[in-house]
């Protein structure tokens, strides 16, 4: 069966390197508007942000994977983002490994990082350390505030990368800054890979389960609104 993030996990298990940021609904208000206040209330969008999301929406490379949102549910920012990005062979749904396909992600991608080194950065409300019990190797952790995390955006971007090594994953879960961390460090570090995870992890990390996460073991599907076109 052939699903929304085939090439994310494809790619994984062949060691091809790739960036994957998601500019779903609230990364898409931060475009479209500063002032903004996204990322469940976690971040204020000022001028630095509202220009970098901008910068890194636009930006092309081999295996850049730009996610945008479901046109059925956001007609107005997925016109927006399908706008802004253009024709792009790389375009893909903000939420390929989330909604209708998380249960997927959640058991295909500890399979897919097998002997491979995991570099996650993220809230300092996370326990990083409990990701190895799905069996990735969490090799190096960086954690900063939550809120408002895009102030962290220039210390994190110039000390994290002395953790890197050859053939390493870089999983963010950092709000809009992850989109410009993934742009920023895919362009500088080609053969790495940089995953832009939301909350992907959030019932792992946070104990925290959205309804995305939910549902799973009773219906064998999400809580979240069925649609056809994201989940």
């Amino acid at each position: 069966m052939t699903t929304q993030m085939d090439w994310f996990i494809e790619n994984l298990q062949n060691n091809i390197p790739f960036g994957y940021a998601r500019f779903n609904d609230g990364e898409m208000m931060a475009i479209d508007q500063i002032g903004s206040v996204v990322a469940r209330g976690d971040q204020v969008v000022d001028e630095s942000l509202h220009n970098a999301l901008n910068e890194a929406i636009i930006y092309k490379q081999e295996r850049y994977y730009i996610g945008i949102p479901c046109s059925l549910c956001y007609p107005h920012l997925a016109s927006l983002a399908r706008e802004v990005v253009g024709d792009y062979d790389y375009l893909t749904s903000a939420v390929a490994t989330t909604n209708r396909n998380w249960q997927h992600f959640i058991t295909s991608f500890p399979v897919a990082m097998d002997e491979r080194r995991l570099i996650w950065i993220g809230g300092n409300d996370q326990n990083a350390h409990a990701i190895r019990a799905m069996g990735i190797d969490v090799a190096k952790t960086a954690l900063v505030p939550r809120v408002n995390s895009w102030e962290y955006y220039e210390k994190i971007r110039q000390t994290v990368p002395q953790y890197f090594q050859p053939g390493d994953v870089v999983g963010i879960s950092l709000g809009p800054t992850a989109r410009v961390l993934v742009r920023q460090w895919f362009e500088e570090y080609p053969d790495l890979t940089f995953i832009d995870m939301g909350s992907n992890l959030d019932p792992i990390t946070r104990n925290v389960r959205h309804n995305c996460h939910r549902g799973w073991e009773e219906t064998g599907f999400n809580l979240t609104k069925r649609c056809a076109e994201c989940n």
